[in-house]
């Protein structure tokens, strides 16, 4: 029997290109939120920054649907990945954390195009049957280049100094170079699609939005964790926060191999029940156990929860996008990317009023909770 066929060309091509993307972006991850307390010396900034970051890539996945349908496919992500190269190009430039913020807007543009065009071009070259093994190994990847990149990019920056922050950004920007290049390459050696049988722009399906909501809840508490990486690092007695995201990324790939295999008997609304529960279980632990064991575990449960719910709703997204799974999928990214900006800029508003990160890792807690209530309720099963 043959039922199952491999990936396309074109879907295994934009999956490669997604990593070293990725790549580039994780090496910089922890690494540029020391930068900007070496530059402002001021806790309340990592939130700001890491905000205006989602934020703009929020307002941009929007205007991204309107690009993909004027232009090729493949040459929005190569635009996208030359704006992303420029933004790396430009960090260690300043001195000024204005104008962090004004690049970091800048890269959430980029990072918005890139990442709607890969998942745009992964579904629309993809069979139905094969999309969730498509999105398990784009995440999978995904979660490789964080196990690998940020916690190199922190030991490129232990001692903390413009010269070492130069260095990892100029490392940053070569790997985002060959990401260009292969997307290049990918617009060279892929036939352009322009007209989508249905806009990727526009209002999506309302049934959309439950998915969305629901991973809305469980993502804020990593608006935190990748905002004040370097700070919940120090807490636990830990000198390199990109460990944590080690951990963290090591667990991902479990649980996006675990979430394709379940998801497959469509049990969305069980895994993403399960994985929020996992969420809120790490979180608690890492707000009850300080040290390097509560560090650790806390992130290997928190990554094992969010890319089992993650893989499990965003397969859900593409079984009842009846109208666009591309437009689906950008609504359900905005979804995403709104939380982790909800979380970086509460945060720094908490901070400022004199909460401590513990205190406000609690309140991610209770959302997780809701999120996994509201997913046993609100997701139908058996929809495939």
């Amino acid at each position: 029997m043959h039922n199952s066929t491999a990936l396309s060309r074109t879907t295994k091509l934009i999956i490669a290109v997604a990593f070293v993307l990725y790549s580039a972006y994780n090496l910089v991850l922890t690494a540029l939120q020391d930068y900007i307390l070496f530059i402002s010396s001021d806790a309340g900034a990592l939130g700001i920054s890491f905000g205006i970051f989602t934020l703009a890539a929020v307002l941009s996945r929007f205007l991204s649907g309107w690009i993909i349908e004027k232009i090729d496919d493949v040459l929005a992500l190569v635009l996208g990945n030359i704006i992303l190269t420029i933004a790396l190009g430009l960090y260690p430039l300043t001195m000024s954390v204005t104008t962090v913020y004004i690049i970091r807007a800048v890269q959430g543009f980029g990072w918005a195009l890139s990442t709607v065009t890969i998942l745009t071009m992964i579904v629309e070259n993809t069979e139905n049957a094969q999309v969730s093994k498509a999105l398990g190994y784009l995440n999978g990847f995904g979660s490789l280049s964080l196990l690998l990149f940020p916690v190199f990019g922190s030991y490129l920056v232990v001692i903390k100094s413009l010269e070492t922050f130069t260095i990892c950004f100029y490392a940053a920007f070569g790997i985002s170079v060959i990401s260009t290049g292969l997307s290049i390459y990918a617009w060279i050696s892929t036939p352009p699609i322009v007209a989508h049988e249905v806009p990727v722009s526009g209002l999506p399906d309302r049934d959309v939005l439950v998915p969305t909501l629901s991973a809305f809840l469980i993502f804020m508490v990593l608006g935190v964790l990748l905002s004040y990486s370097p700070e919940i690092a120090v807490l636990n007695g830990i000198q390199n926060p990109g460990f944590f995201f080690s951990i963290f990324a090591f667990a991902q790939i479990i649980g996006s191999a675990m979430g394709g295999i379940f998801t497959g008997s469509s049990q969305y609304g069980k895994i993403a029940t399960i994985g929020a529960l996992f969420v809120m279980v790490g979180v608690t632990v890492l707000v009850l156990f300080n040290g390097i064991y509560g560090y650790f575990a806390s992130a290997f449960i928190i990554g094992l929860g969010l890319a089992s719910a993650n893989i499990s709703l965003t397969s859900y997204v593409s079984s009842i996008s009846t109208a666009s799974e591309a437009k689906g999928m950008a609504i359900y990214s905005a979804g995403v990317d709104s939380a982790i900006a909800v979380g970086s800029f509460s945060t720094a508003i908490l901070l400022g009023v004199g909460w401590t990160i513990p205190t406000i890792l609690s309140i991610f807690v209770g959302t997780s909770l809701i999120s996994s209530i509201y997913s046993f309720f609100a997701i139908r099963q058996g929809n495939s």
